[in-house]
Protein backbone atom coordinates (compact mmCIF):
# COMPACT_ATOMS: atom_id res chain seq x y z
CA UNK A 1 0.00 0.00 0.00
CA UNK A 2 1.04 3.32 -0.60
CA UNK A 3 1.47 6.16 2.25
CA UNK A 4 -0.12 9.60 1.43
CA UNK A 5 3.46 11.19 1.52
CA UNK A 6 3.72 9.16 -1.59
CA UNK A 7 0.38 9.80 -3.09
CA UNK A 8 0.64 11.79 -6.42
CA UNK A 9 -2.83 13.13 -7.73
CA UNK A 10 -4.45 16.19 -9.45
CA UNK A 11 -7.55 17.72 -8.02
CA UNK A 12 -9.88 19.91 -10.18
CA UNK A 13 -13.19 21.11 -10.68
CA UNK A 14 -14.22 18.57 -8.19
CA UNK A 15 -12.94 16.01 -9.33
CA UNK A 16 -10.11 14.08 -8.31
CA UNK A 17 -7.28 11.59 -10.03
CA UNK A 18 -4.55 10.02 -9.57
CA UNK A 19 -1.49 10.70 -11.73
CA UNK A 20 -1.01 7.20 -13.32
CA UNK A 21 2.34 5.60 -14.11
CA UNK A 22 2.41 5.00 -17.91
CA UNK A 23 3.04 0.84 -17.78
CA UNK A 24 4.87 1.14 -21.32
CA UNK A 25 7.07 3.82 -20.73
CA UNK A 26 10.81 2.73 -21.04
CA UNK A 27 12.16 4.82 -18.17
CA UNK A 28 9.32 2.99 -15.77
CA UNK A 29 9.98 0.01 -16.78
CA UNK A 30 13.72 0.35 -16.77
CA UNK A 31 13.49 1.41 -13.13
CA UNK A 32 11.12 -0.56 -12.06
CA UNK A 33 13.71 -3.08 -13.44
CA UNK A 34 16.67 -1.86 -11.47
CA UNK A 35 14.52 -1.61 -8.16
CA UNK A 36 13.59 -5.79 -8.44
CA UNK A 37 16.67 -6.84 -9.60
CA UNK A 38 18.20 -5.16 -5.77
CA UNK A 39 16.01 -7.04 -4.15
CA UNK A 40 16.36 -9.89 -6.05
CA UNK A 41 20.28 -9.99 -5.82
CA UNK A 42 19.93 -9.61 -1.83
CA UNK A 43 18.40 -12.13 -0.45
CA UNK A 44 20.01 -12.77 3.20
CA UNK A 45 21.52 -9.58 2.79
CA UNK A 46 21.74 -6.90 5.78
CA UNK A 47 18.73 -3.88 5.34
CA UNK A 48 21.25 -1.43 5.56
CA UNK A 49 22.99 -2.60 2.18
CA UNK A 50 19.39 -2.74 0.56
CA UNK A 51 18.63 0.30 1.77
CA UNK A 52 21.28 2.22 0.40
CA UNK A 53 21.33 0.37 -2.95
CA UNK A 54 17.38 1.32 -3.32
CA UNK A 55 18.67 5.31 -2.58
CA UNK A 56 21.13 5.05 -5.32
CA UNK A 57 18.27 3.78 -7.71
CA UNK A 58 15.66 6.39 -6.73
CA UNK A 59 17.88 9.17 -7.21
CA UNK A 60 17.23 13.03 -6.71
CA UNK A 61 14.96 14.02 -9.42
CA UNK A 62 11.72 15.69 -9.60
CA UNK A 63 9.94 12.01 -10.36
CA UNK A 64 11.42 10.54 -6.99
CA UNK A 65 7.83 10.07 -5.70
CA UNK A 66 7.37 7.60 -8.37
CA UNK A 67 10.68 5.45 -7.74
CA UNK A 68 9.98 5.57 -4.11
CA UNK A 69 7.04 4.56 -4.20
CA UNK A 70 7.70 1.58 -6.46
CA UNK A 71 10.15 0.88 -3.89
CA UNK A 72 7.89 1.16 -0.75
CA UNK A 73 6.02 -1.45 -2.73
CA UNK A 74 8.59 -3.93 -2.73
CA UNK A 75 9.66 -3.13 1.07
CA UNK A 76 6.19 -4.58 1.69
CA UNK A 77 6.44 -7.79 -0.49
CA UNK A 78 9.94 -8.37 2.09
CA UNK A 79 10.39 -10.14 5.40
CA UNK A 80 13.18 -8.76 7.65
CA UNK A 81 14.43 -11.05 10.13
CA UNK A 82 17.13 -11.10 12.97
CA UNK A 83 20.23 -13.24 12.00
CA UNK A 84 22.00 -13.95 15.08
CA UNK A 85 23.36 -17.34 17.08
CA UNK A 86 21.51 -16.13 20.21
CA UNK A 87 19.13 -13.50 20.79
CA UNK A 88 20.82 -10.05 20.54
CA UNK A 89 19.21 -8.87 24.27
CA UNK A 90 20.61 -12.11 25.46
CA UNK A 91 24.07 -11.21 23.87
CA UNK A 92 24.13 -7.74 24.47
CA UNK A 93 23.57 -8.74 28.21
CA UNK A 94 26.77 -11.03 28.29
CA UNK A 95 28.68 -8.64 26.56
CA UNK A 96 28.12 -5.30 28.91
CA UNK A 97 28.55 -7.76 32.19
CA UNK A 98 32.19 -8.45 30.81
CA UNK A 99 32.74 -5.07 29.76
CA UNK A 100 31.85 -2.95 33.02
CA UNK A 101 33.79 -5.80 34.74
CA UNK A 102 37.02 -5.45 32.40
CA UNK A 103 36.82 -1.26 32.83
CA UNK A 104 34.95 -0.94 29.95
CA UNK A 105 38.04 -0.56 27.26
CA UNK A 106 38.08 1.46 24.07
CA UNK A 107 41.16 -0.01 22.60
CA UNK A 108 40.63 -2.98 20.13
CA UNK A 109 42.75 -5.04 22.00
CA UNK A 110 40.34 -4.74 25.10
CA UNK A 111 37.04 -5.31 22.99
CA UNK A 112 38.25 -8.21 21.31
CA UNK A 113 39.13 -9.67 24.90
CA UNK A 114 35.54 -8.88 25.89
CA UNK A 115 34.12 -10.01 23.36
CA UNK A 116 36.36 -13.44 23.62
CA UNK A 117 35.21 -13.94 26.89
CA UNK A 118 31.45 -13.71 26.53
CA UNK A 119 31.18 -15.84 23.68
CA UNK A 120 32.72 -18.49 25.90
CA UNK A 121 30.36 -17.64 28.33
CA UNK A 122 27.66 -17.68 25.86
CA UNK A 123 28.83 -20.77 23.74
CA UNK A 124 29.03 -19.32 20.20
CA UNK A 125 32.18 -18.18 18.72
CA UNK A 126 33.48 -14.56 18.71
CA UNK A 127 32.46 -13.25 15.11
CA UNK A 128 28.93 -14.59 16.07
CA UNK A 129 28.94 -12.99 19.12
CA UNK A 130 30.02 -9.36 17.16
CA UNK A 131 27.65 -10.20 14.59
CA UNK A 132 24.84 -10.74 16.87
CA UNK A 133 24.89 -7.89 19.52
CA UNK A 134 22.74 -5.22 17.29
CA UNK A 135 21.66 -8.23 15.21
CA UNK A 136 18.70 -6.52 16.04
CA UNK A 137 18.53 -2.99 14.79
CA UNK A 138 16.92 -2.45 11.48
CA UNK A 139 19.56 -2.05 9.19
CA UNK A 140 20.79 -5.02 10.52
CA UNK A 141 18.33 -7.13 9.53
CA UNK A 142 18.16 -9.67 7.09
CA UNK A 143 16.13 -10.21 4.13
CA UNK A 144 14.77 -13.32 4.58
CA UNK A 145 11.62 -13.70 2.10
CA UNK A 146 10.81 -11.78 -1.05
CA UNK A 147 7.71 -12.00 -2.84
CA UNK A 148 9.12 -12.33 -6.72
CA UNK A 149 7.27 -10.74 -9.92
CA UNK A 150 8.10 -9.01 -12.76
CA UNK A 151 8.54 -5.30 -12.93
CA UNK A 152 5.65 -4.55 -15.56
CA UNK A 153 3.79 -6.57 -12.44
CA UNK A 154 5.10 -4.03 -10.49
CA UNK A 155 4.29 -0.94 -12.71
CA UNK A 156 0.66 -1.97 -12.44
CA UNK A 157 0.17 -3.14 -8.93
CA UNK A 158 1.90 1.20 -8.41
CA UNK A 159 -0.97 2.10 -10.26
CA UNK A 160 -3.90 0.00 -8.42
CA UNK A 161 -2.37 1.26 -4.61
CA UNK A 162 -2.36 4.65 -6.19
CA UNK A 163 -6.40 4.29 -6.69
CA UNK A 164 -6.17 2.39 -3.61
CA UNK A 165 -4.87 5.14 -1.11
CA UNK A 166 -7.60 7.71 -3.11
CA UNK A 167 -9.90 5.04 -1.92
CA UNK A 168 -8.87 5.51 1.44
CA UNK A 169 -10.66 8.93 1.80
CA UNK A 170 -14.05 7.52 0.54
CA UNK A 171 -17.38 8.48 2.11
CA UNK A 172 -18.88 6.27 0.27
CA UNK A 173 -18.58 4.29 -3.45
CA UNK A 174 -21.04 3.18 -6.20
CA UNK A 175 -20.16 0.39 -8.61
CA UNK A 176 -22.24 0.07 -11.84
CA UNK A 177 -21.74 -3.65 -13.78
CA UNK A 178 -23.10 -4.93 -16.33
CA UNK A 179 -24.15 -8.34 -16.82
CA UNK A 180 -21.59 -10.33 -15.50
CA UNK A 181 -20.62 -14.75 -15.68
CA UNK A 182 -22.02 -15.62 -12.61
CA UNK A 183 -19.14 -16.97 -10.84
CA UNK A 184 -17.81 -14.08 -11.35
CA UNK A 185 -20.45 -12.17 -9.97
CA UNK A 186 -20.47 -14.39 -6.95
CA UNK A 187 -16.79 -14.22 -6.10
CA UNK A 188 -17.10 -10.33 -6.22
CA UNK A 189 -20.25 -10.55 -3.68
CA UNK A 190 -17.83 -12.75 -1.53
CA UNK A 191 -15.31 -10.04 -1.34
CA UNK A 192 -17.78 -7.32 -0.64
CA UNK A 193 -19.05 -9.36 2.09
CA UNK A 194 -15.47 -10.57 3.48
CA UNK A 195 -14.42 -6.93 3.66
CA UNK A 196 -17.66 -6.21 5.90
CA UNK A 197 -18.62 -3.44 3.20
CA UNK A 198 -22.07 -2.56 3.57
CA UNK A 199 -24.04 -2.49 0.38
CA UNK A 200 -27.07 -2.30 -1.38
CA UNK A 201 -27.80 -4.11 -5.12
CA UNK A 202 -30.40 -3.40 -7.28
CA UNK A 203 -30.97 -4.44 -10.67
CA UNK A 204 -31.00 -1.94 -13.78
CA UNK A 205 -30.82 -2.47 -17.48
CA UNK A 206 -29.40 -5.89 -17.14
CA UNK A 207 -26.82 -5.39 -14.78
CA UNK A 208 -26.44 -4.37 -11.16
CA UNK A 209 -25.85 -0.64 -9.01
CA UNK A 210 -23.82 -1.76 -5.77
CA UNK A 211 -24.08 1.22 -3.46
CA UNK A 212 -21.31 1.17 -0.63
CA UNK A 213 -22.09 3.40 1.97
CA UNK A 214 -20.54 3.23 5.55
CA UNK A 215 -22.79 3.93 8.86
CA UNK A 216 -21.55 7.61 10.96
CA UNK A 217 -20.31 5.13 13.81
CA UNK A 218 -17.80 4.06 11.15
CA UNK A 219 -16.78 7.51 10.05
CA UNK A 220 -16.08 8.59 13.59
CA UNK A 221 -13.83 5.70 14.14
CA UNK A 222 -11.01 7.28 11.46
CA UNK A 223 -10.74 5.68 7.51
CA UNK A 224 -11.15 2.26 8.51
CA UNK A 225 -14.22 1.87 6.18
CA UNK A 226 -12.26 3.40 3.57
CA UNK A 227 -9.43 1.01 3.78
CA UNK A 228 -11.85 -1.66 3.77
CA UNK A 229 -13.08 -0.22 0.19
CA UNK A 230 -9.57 0.11 -1.14
CA UNK A 231 -8.84 -3.20 -0.40
CA UNK A 232 -11.77 -4.56 -1.77
CA UNK A 233 -10.50 -3.18 -5.28
CA UNK A 234 -8.30 -5.47 -6.74
CA UNK A 235 -11.44 -7.93 -7.02
CA UNK A 236 -13.69 -5.93 -8.98
CA UNK A 237 -10.77 -5.66 -11.71
CA UNK A 238 -11.41 -9.46 -12.78
CA UNK A 239 -14.57 -7.75 -13.97
CA UNK A 240 -15.36 -6.46 -17.61
CA UNK A 241 -18.03 -3.50 -17.91
CA UNK A 242 -17.53 -1.92 -14.46
CA UNK A 243 -17.56 1.70 -13.71
CA UNK A 244 -16.55 3.33 -10.30
CA UNK A 245 -18.06 6.76 -8.87
CA UNK A 246 -16.72 7.62 -5.11
CA UNK A 247 -16.92 10.65 -3.07
CA UNK A 248 -13.24 11.41 -1.86
CA UNK A 249 -13.19 13.48 1.10
CA UNK A 250 -9.73 15.48 1.13
CA UNK A 251 -8.46 18.61 3.21
CA UNK A 252 -12.14 19.39 4.32
CA UNK A 253 -13.83 19.33 0.77
CA UNK A 254 -15.63 16.72 -0.96
CA UNK A 255 -14.22 15.41 -4.71
CA UNK A 256 -15.34 12.79 -7.03
CA UNK A 257 -13.32 10.14 -7.70
CA UNK A 258 -13.98 8.56 -11.59
CA UNK A 259 -12.83 4.51 -12.28
CA UNK A 260 -13.59 2.52 -15.15
CA UNK A 261 -11.87 0.06 -16.94
CA UNK A 262 -10.13 2.98 -19.64
CA UNK A 263 -7.66 3.15 -16.70
CA UNK A 264 -6.16 -0.08 -17.74
CA UNK A 265 -5.66 -1.22 -14.14
CA UNK A 266 -4.56 -4.74 -13.97
CA UNK A 267 -3.98 -6.70 -10.66
CA UNK A 268 -1.94 -10.25 -10.56
CA UNK A 269 -4.44 -11.49 -7.50
CA UNK A 270 -6.20 -14.58 -8.55
CA UNK A 271 -9.93 -14.65 -8.37
CA UNK A 272 -10.02 -17.73 -6.71
CA UNK A 273 -11.41 -19.46 -3.36
CA UNK A 274 -13.88 -18.50 -1.35
CA UNK A 275 -13.01 -15.47 1.46
CA UNK A 276 -14.11 -16.49 4.94
CA UNK A 277 -14.44 -13.98 7.71
CA UNK A 278 -13.17 -15.05 11.06
CA UNK A 279 -16.08 -15.60 13.19
CA UNK A 280 -17.79 -17.64 9.50
CA UNK A 281 -14.91 -19.82 9.70
CA UNK A 282 -16.01 -20.47 13.53
CA UNK A 283 -19.43 -20.79 13.12
CA UNK A 284 -19.25 -23.27 10.20
CA UNK A 285 -17.22 -25.22 12.74
CA UNK A 286 -19.73 -25.18 15.63
CA UNK A 287 -22.61 -25.65 13.22
CA UNK A 288 -20.69 -29.07 12.41
CA UNK A 289 -20.37 -29.97 16.02
CA UNK A 290 -23.64 -28.45 17.90
CA UNK A 291 -26.34 -28.48 15.03
CA UNK A 292 -29.29 -31.15 15.61
CA UNK A 293 -28.83 -34.16 13.46
CA UNK A 294 -29.50 -34.62 10.04
CA UNK A 295 -28.97 -30.66 9.35
CA UNK A 296 -26.10 -29.00 6.74
CA UNK A 297 -24.55 -25.79 6.26
CA UNK A 298 -23.68 -24.96 2.54
CA UNK A 299 -22.00 -21.98 1.55
CA UNK A 300 -24.20 -20.89 -0.96
CA UNK A 301 -24.94 -17.63 -2.28
CA UNK A 302 -28.52 -16.82 -3.49
CA UNK A 303 -29.76 -14.02 -5.05
CA UNK A 304 -33.55 -12.60 -3.25
CA UNK A 305 -35.37 -10.38 -5.36
CA UNK A 306 -36.48 -7.60 -3.54
CA UNK A 307 -38.72 -4.28 -3.96
CA UNK A 308 -37.91 -1.32 -6.03
CA UNK A 309 -35.40 -3.90 -8.39
CA UNK A 310 -33.42 -4.20 -4.97
CA UNK A 311 -31.52 -7.80 -4.37
CA UNK A 312 -29.74 -9.04 -1.52
CA UNK A 313 -27.27 -11.48 -1.82
CA UNK A 314 -26.96 -14.40 0.83
CA UNK A 315 -24.06 -16.38 2.15
CA UNK A 316 -25.70 -19.58 3.33
CA UNK A 317 -28.08 -22.30 2.80
CA UNK A 318 -29.06 -24.26 5.88
CA UNK A 319 -31.11 -27.28 4.97
CA UNK A 320 -33.16 -29.01 7.74
CA UNK A 321 -33.39 -32.87 8.81
CA UNK A 322 -36.78 -32.48 6.45
CA UNK A 323 -35.16 -30.73 3.49
CA UNK A 324 -36.44 -27.78 4.31
CA UNK A 325 -33.92 -25.01 3.31
CA UNK A 326 -33.45 -21.66 4.65
CA UNK A 327 -31.19 -18.52 3.47
CA UNK A 328 -28.68 -16.82 5.80
CA UNK A 329 -26.99 -13.15 5.33
CA UNK A 330 -24.36 -12.23 7.48
CA UNK A 331 -24.43 -8.40 8.17
CA UNK A 332 -21.37 -6.94 8.90
CA UNK A 333 -21.12 -3.35 9.16
CA UNK A 334 -24.98 -1.42 9.20
CA UNK A 335 -26.93 1.54 10.55
CA UNK A 336 -30.25 1.52 11.77
CA UNK A 337 -31.67 2.54 8.92
CA UNK A 338 -30.21 -0.24 6.55
CA UNK A 339 -31.57 -3.15 9.24
CA UNK A 340 -35.09 -1.62 9.46
CA UNK A 341 -35.34 -1.46 5.91
CA UNK A 342 -34.20 -5.37 5.80
CA UNK A 343 -36.64 -5.82 8.52
CA UNK A 344 -39.30 -4.17 6.39
CA UNK A 345 -38.46 -7.06 3.76
CA UNK A 346 -38.54 -9.56 6.33
CA UNK A 347 -42.31 -8.80 7.96
CA UNK A 348 -43.69 -7.53 4.09
CA UNK A 349 -42.01 -10.30 1.28
CA UNK A 350 -42.88 -14.06 1.24
CA UNK A 351 -39.35 -15.27 0.58
CA UNK A 352 -38.39 -18.33 -1.10
CA UNK A 353 -36.46 -20.26 0.64
CA UNK A 354 -37.16 -17.87 3.52
CA UNK A 355 -34.21 -16.07 4.75
CA UNK A 356 -32.20 -15.41 8.03
CA UNK A 357 -30.52 -11.98 9.01
CA UNK A 358 -27.32 -12.97 11.30
CA UNK A 359 -26.13 -9.06 12.52
CA UNK A 360 -23.07 -8.27 14.13
CA UNK A 361 -22.68 -5.92 16.67
CA UNK A 362 -19.40 -4.91 17.08
CA UNK A 363 -19.87 -1.05 16.18
CA UNK A 364 -22.33 -0.74 18.76
CA UNK A 365 -25.34 0.44 16.86
CA UNK A 366 -27.87 1.30 18.66
CA UNK A 367 -30.24 -1.81 18.92
CA UNK A 368 -33.00 0.24 21.48
CA UNK A 369 -33.74 2.06 18.20
CA UNK A 370 -35.64 -0.99 16.87
CA UNK A 371 -39.49 -0.62 17.63
CA UNK A 372 -39.14 -4.78 17.21
CA UNK A 373 -37.01 -7.51 16.52
CA UNK A 374 -38.41 -10.53 13.97
CA UNK A 375 -37.44 -13.80 15.00
CA UNK A 376 -35.62 -14.55 12.26
CA UNK A 377 -32.79 -11.67 12.96
CA UNK A 378 -30.45 -12.14 15.58
CA UNK A 379 -27.67 -10.71 16.81
CA UNK A 380 -23.99 -11.98 17.70
CA UNK A 381 -20.80 -10.44 18.95
CA UNK A 382 -17.54 -12.02 17.60
CA UNK A 383 -19.47 -15.24 17.97
CA UNK A 384 -22.09 -16.55 16.12
CA UNK A 385 -24.02 -19.26 18.24
CA UNK A 386 -25.42 -22.03 16.51
CA UNK A 387 -28.63 -22.36 19.03
CA UNK A 388 -29.71 -19.10 18.22
CA UNK A 389 -29.25 -19.58 14.17
CA UNK A 390 -31.50 -23.18 15.01
CA UNK A 391 -34.09 -21.08 16.56
CA UNK A 392 -34.46 -18.79 13.75
CA UNK A 393 -34.37 -21.11 11.00
CA UNK A 394 -37.33 -22.80 12.50
CA UNK A 395 -39.22 -19.30 13.09
CA UNK A 396 -38.57 -18.74 9.95
CA UNK A 397 -39.90 -22.36 8.33
CA UNK A 398 -43.04 -21.89 10.57
CA UNK A 399 -44.02 -18.17 9.06
CA UNK A 400 -42.95 -19.67 5.49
Amino acid sequence: MLTSDLLRVKRRKGKITPRYLDVDDDEARARATALVEIFEAHRGKPRGIIDEKVERAIGHGTDFLIWRGLAKLLYDRSEFGVDAALKPEKIREVVFEYAVAAGNPTDEEGRQAVLDDAAEALEIDAHGCEVGLYADLEDRQVLEEFKALEPLELLHRYNVALAQAVLYRARKMTIRLEAQDSNKLRLLFQMLKFHRLMHRTRREDGGYIIAIEGPESIFKRGRKYGVQMAKFLPALLHLSGWKVDAEIEWDSKSYLFELDEEQGLKTARRARGQWIAEEEEWFEQRFEEKAPEGWKLERRGGVVELSNNEVLITDYAIQTEDGDEVWLEIVGFWRIEYLRRRIQWLDEMDFDPPVVLVVSERLKTDRKALEETPAQLIFFKGVILVGKVVDAVRAALNEA
